[in-house]
Protein backbone atom coordinates (compact mmCIF):
# COMPACT_ATOMS: atom_id res chain seq x y z
CA UNK A 1 0.00 0.00 0.00
CA UNK A 2 1.41 3.36 -1.07
CA UNK A 3 1.40 6.12 1.56
CA UNK A 4 0.43 9.52 0.19
CA UNK A 5 2.34 12.42 1.71
CA UNK A 6 0.32 14.60 4.07
CA UNK A 7 1.13 18.18 5.05
CA UNK A 8 -0.29 20.42 7.73
CA UNK A 9 0.05 24.05 8.77
CA UNK A 10 0.46 24.39 12.53
CA UNK A 11 -0.91 27.37 14.48
CA UNK A 12 -1.25 28.84 17.94
CA UNK A 13 -4.70 30.48 17.49
CA UNK A 14 -4.15 32.86 14.55
CA UNK A 15 -0.32 32.71 14.43
CA UNK A 16 1.38 30.21 12.12
CA UNK A 17 4.13 28.47 14.12
CA UNK A 18 5.26 25.89 11.58
CA UNK A 19 4.43 22.95 9.35
CA UNK A 20 4.21 19.17 9.71
CA UNK A 21 4.88 16.64 6.99
CA UNK A 22 4.00 12.92 7.17
CA UNK A 23 5.87 10.83 4.63
CA UNK A 24 4.82 7.49 6.11
CA UNK A 25 3.08 6.27 9.26
CA UNK A 26 6.46 6.35 11.02
CA UNK A 27 8.09 9.40 9.40
CA UNK A 28 6.87 12.78 10.65
CA UNK A 29 8.89 15.96 10.15
CA UNK A 30 8.42 19.55 11.32
CA UNK A 31 9.56 22.88 9.95
CA UNK A 32 9.32 26.50 11.03
CA UNK A 33 9.76 27.52 7.39
CA UNK A 34 13.27 26.25 6.72
CA UNK A 35 14.68 22.75 7.13
CA UNK A 36 12.54 19.71 7.94
CA UNK A 37 13.50 18.11 11.28
CA UNK A 38 12.17 15.53 13.69
CA UNK A 39 11.79 18.03 16.55
CA UNK A 40 8.07 18.48 17.32
CA UNK A 41 6.51 21.97 17.22
CA UNK A 42 3.84 22.82 19.80
CA UNK A 43 0.51 23.90 18.30
CA UNK A 44 -3.19 24.08 19.16
CA UNK A 45 -4.69 24.41 15.64
CA UNK A 46 -3.91 22.39 12.53
CA UNK A 47 -4.86 23.07 8.89
CA UNK A 48 -4.69 20.32 6.27
CA UNK A 49 -2.97 20.73 2.90
CA UNK A 50 -5.43 20.19 0.02
CA UNK A 51 -2.81 18.68 -2.30
CA UNK A 52 -2.35 21.75 -4.52
CA UNK A 53 -0.07 24.76 -4.81
CA UNK A 54 -1.06 28.21 -6.03
CA UNK A 55 0.40 30.16 -8.95
CA UNK A 56 3.25 31.38 -6.71
CA UNK A 57 4.22 27.84 -5.63
CA UNK A 58 2.65 28.15 -2.14
CA UNK A 59 0.97 25.08 -0.66
CA UNK A 60 -2.77 25.66 -0.24
CA UNK A 61 -4.34 24.73 3.11
CA UNK A 62 -7.87 24.72 4.44
CA UNK A 63 -8.85 28.19 5.74
CA UNK A 64 -6.86 29.94 2.98
CA UNK A 65 -8.65 32.82 1.28
CA UNK A 66 -7.74 32.98 -2.36
CA UNK A 67 -8.39 34.47 -5.73
CA UNK A 68 -9.50 31.79 -8.17
CA UNK A 69 -10.93 31.35 -11.63
CA UNK A 70 -12.87 28.41 -12.97
CA UNK A 71 -11.76 28.91 -16.56
CA UNK A 72 -7.95 29.22 -16.82
CA UNK A 73 -8.40 31.68 -19.72
CA UNK A 74 -10.54 34.11 -17.69
CA UNK A 75 -8.87 37.43 -16.92
CA UNK A 76 -10.86 38.19 -13.74
CA UNK A 77 -10.47 36.29 -10.48
CA UNK A 78 -13.26 35.48 -8.01
CA UNK A 79 -12.75 35.34 -4.23
CA UNK A 80 -13.20 32.16 -2.21
CA UNK A 81 -12.12 30.29 0.89
CA UNK A 82 -10.85 26.70 1.11
CA UNK A 83 -13.09 24.61 3.38
CA UNK A 84 -13.72 20.95 4.16
CA UNK A 85 -17.31 19.92 3.44
CA UNK A 86 -18.16 16.97 5.68
CA UNK A 87 -21.24 15.84 3.73
CA UNK A 88 -19.15 15.51 0.55
CA UNK A 89 -16.00 14.41 2.39
CA UNK A 90 -14.08 16.83 0.18
CA UNK A 91 -12.20 20.10 0.11
CA UNK A 92 -13.57 22.87 -2.02
CA UNK A 93 -13.75 26.59 -2.58
CA UNK A 94 -16.66 28.45 -1.04
CA UNK A 95 -17.22 31.43 -3.32
CA UNK A 96 -17.45 34.52 -1.09
CA UNK A 97 -19.93 36.34 -3.32
CA UNK A 98 -22.43 33.73 -4.46
CA UNK A 99 -21.81 31.28 -1.56
CA UNK A 100 -21.46 28.28 -3.90
CA UNK A 101 -19.21 25.36 -2.94
CA UNK A 102 -16.93 24.18 -5.76
CA UNK A 103 -15.11 20.88 -5.08
CA UNK A 104 -11.35 20.81 -5.63
CA UNK A 105 -11.59 17.30 -7.04
CA UNK A 106 -14.40 15.30 -8.63
CA UNK A 107 -14.00 11.53 -9.00
CA UNK A 108 -10.20 11.83 -8.92
CA UNK A 109 -10.06 14.70 -11.42
CA UNK A 110 -8.59 17.97 -10.13
CA UNK A 111 -10.85 20.89 -11.06
CA UNK A 112 -8.11 23.55 -10.82
CA UNK A 113 -4.48 23.95 -11.79
CA UNK A 114 -1.98 26.18 -9.99
CA UNK A 115 -2.44 29.05 -12.47
CA UNK A 116 -6.10 29.36 -11.44
CA UNK A 117 -5.39 29.84 -7.72
CA UNK A 118 -3.66 32.53 -5.65
CA UNK A 119 -3.61 32.59 -1.83
CA UNK A 120 -3.67 36.09 -0.34
CA UNK A 121 -4.80 35.75 3.30
CA UNK A 122 -6.34 33.35 5.83
CA UNK A 123 -9.84 32.94 7.22
CA UNK A 124 -8.46 32.60 10.76
CA UNK A 125 -7.27 36.24 10.48
CA UNK A 126 -10.77 37.40 9.52
CA UNK A 127 -13.17 36.74 12.43
CA UNK A 128 -15.85 38.99 10.93
CA UNK A 129 -15.89 36.92 7.73
CA UNK A 130 -15.92 33.67 9.73
CA UNK A 131 -18.99 34.91 11.57
CA UNK A 132 -20.70 35.97 8.31
CA UNK A 133 -20.11 32.48 6.91
CA UNK A 134 -21.35 30.83 10.12
CA UNK A 135 -18.05 29.03 10.70
CA UNK A 136 -16.77 28.20 14.18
Amino acid sequence: MKFEEQRYRLRQQDKIVGYMRKISNNSVFYSRGGWWRGQKIEYDEIDEWIGLKDKNGRHIYEWDILRYKIDPDDKAYKRGVILWRAKDKAFGILDLEIKTFIPIEVEGLKMFNEHQLQVYTYLFLNPKLKKQLGIE
